[in-house]
């Protein structure tokens, strides 16, 4: 029987001493990093070796109680339907989602006169029943937690690669929106024109029924699309602020549309402008502020012209939950706990009231970006900290993220329209989205990003401390603006190096995820 064990690496004697154990009898155990071959990503093979085992046996203690890997592991193992056996090292109160994970399996106890020999006869009983359904041998329910802990990562997103496939065999390429009018960013080919650079207020509230989407495939002969009229950095200079408060929203978002459109000309006349080098895929700039430092940027899709660039932060710049739950406490309603039931038995009206909302058009994070208020008002419900799994990290009570950016800088922001889920919206900083990650390739930007050193000192979850404590790991969790197409709770998000870069999806209200803002700049308006 193939036997993976799983533990924290400050139980290691305990568990090299299990794996000799019941190795005598014949069995064959995982034990990492025994079993990671050299030159090998080390998540890959814990997932290869938890996917290949007959049995997960995890060695509790405290340490791997808080160990954010053994709960993936643990994790990993249920969505497999993979028996898994406890063993106790020590008494340890379980955080909610090891309860969540480990309420049904088999436990065993440990007992100093007899060292690990339990474990040994129910290895051997396991062999025998091997092939028939699980047995549940065990004993006493766990402990009631003291605190919540963050639902972990469930699966893996294949749906990026698929449409790359499609797209390519069609000889197509995808172009990103930048606003209304046929205004694209390109990704490498033609036809991507300029938007007109302008400041608004907070874009919370646009959203209308789509009746395209945002990502557009155009062939090679679209030079026949209209292109706006060049943006000088003294029209952008001249540009007046538009009123912060909430109910301009609408008139801002329209009266950009208009802005737009009146602005066009045909292929022929814009042809005559020559296209300017002012930044190149991967470059970095400095443009902004946040927590009191300067933002860096990397720029990811350029404008055929070159005056316009699409740009996402370097590195993690603060931790903060995508959405927050809106009964106003995680994982609880009415008095009543929900943390041991799974999202597949909670109507979309629970999900969102005790897990967050995954719609970018209606969420807190999207209201917090596009915010330049020293006060942000939040319509569906205020991101406090007890509406996040850990009760940290809330942020009603911090100013909106472009507070810090100079009145200059925002009006060299272009506000684009994008599509999230089939809903548009008209954003100046959004969050990337599946489909755009293709632009870190093309601009050989990287994945896995860094937090700055003022998103570690913000970040109360301590999740980053966490891993780079347990793994050395320096790049951390970071969220995209997709929702799971299975839930009303769940977002998609890039997860660090040790469990690899491809989409994994999360509840909206876990605070310990980082942001990266995306937002599209005239690069004539800036120095």
């Amino acid at each position: 029987m193939k036997i993976f064990i799983s533990h924290s690496s400050k139980n290691a004697d305990a568990a090299q001493a299990v794996c000799a154990l019941v190795e005598k009898d014949g069995h064959k155990c995982f034990l990492a990093p025994r079993d990671i071959r050299s030159g090998y990503v080390y998540a890959e093979e814990i997932i290869n070796g938890i996917d290949s085992s007959d049995v997960l046996l995890l060695l509790l203690s405290s340490a791997a109680n808080e160990s954010p890997h053994v709960l993936r592991e643990i994790e990993r193992a249920v969505s497999k339907n993979i028996n898994i056996v406890v063993y106790k090292l020590e008494e340890v109160t379980l955080s909610r989602s090891m309860e969540y994970f480990l309420m049904t399996h088999q436990w065993l106890h440990s007992r100093p006169d007899e060292g690990f020999g339990v474990i040994r006869d129910c290895m051997n009983a396991l062999a025998e029943k091997q092939g028939e359904d699980a047995v549940h041998i065990t004993s006493e329910k766990p402990a009631a937690p003291v605190q919540a802990a963050p639902k972990t990562n469930k699966k893996l997103i294949a749906a990026v690669a698929v449409a790359a496939v499609l797209l390519c065999a069609a000889g197509i390429f995808i172009g990103v929106m930048l606003g209304k009018g046929g205004d694209t960013v390109s990704t490498g080919g033609s036809g991507a024109s300029e938007p007109v650079a302008a400041a608004t207020s907070d874009a919370s509230a646009t959203t209308t029924t789509p009746t395209t989407v945002t990502t557009t495939t155009t062939s090679t002969t679209t030079n026949t699309t209209a292109a706006t009229t060049t943006t000088t950095a003294a029209t952008s200079s001249t540009v007046t602020e538009q009123s912060t408060s909430d109910t301009t929203d609408v008139q801002t978002s329209t009266s950009l549309q208009q802005t737009t459109t009146q602005t066009t000309v045909s292929s022929d006349e814009s042809s005559t402008q020559e296209a300017v080098i002012l930044a190149e895929l991967g470059d970095r700039l400095t443009f902004g502020s946040y927590n009191g430092e300067a933002i860096e940027w990397r720029v990811i899709a350029l404008s055929d012209d070159g005056r316009c660039a699409t740009v996402i932060s370097d590195r993690i710049l603060t931790m903060k939950a995508y959405d927050a739950a809106e009964g106003g406490k995680f994982n609880t309603s009415d008095g009543e706990s929900y943390w041991n039931v799974p999202d597949t038995e909670l109507d979309t009206e629970l999900q969102r009231t005790i897990r967050g909302d995954n719609r970018w058009e209606l969420s807190n994070i999207r209201t917090w970006l596009n915010s330049e208020k020293e006060t942000v008002t939040y319509e569906n419900g205020e991101p406090n900290a007890k509406a996040m799994s850990e009760q940290k990290n809330g942020y009603n009570t911090e100013p909106g993220f472009l507070n810090s950016f100079t009145r200059a800088e925002r009006a060299a922001i272009i506000p684009v329209e994008i599509t999230t889920n089939g809903a548009i919206t008209t954003d100046r900083v959004y969050l990337l989205s599946l489909e755009e990650l293709s632009l870190l390739a093309d601009a050989d930007v990287s994945r896995f990003a860094k937090p700055t050193d003022a998103a570690v000192a913000q970040d109360g979850s301590r999740w980053y401390e966490l891993y780079f404590n347990d793994y050395g790991t320096t790049d951390h969790y970071w969220w995209l603006r997709d929702g799971a197409e299975d839930s009303a709770c769940e977002c998609y998000a890039i997860g660090n190096s040790y469990v690899g870069s491809d989409p994994i999806s999360d509840p909206a209200g876990l605070e310990g995820y980082g942001i990266r803002p995306v937002m599209n700049i005239d690069l004539t308006a800036i120095d």
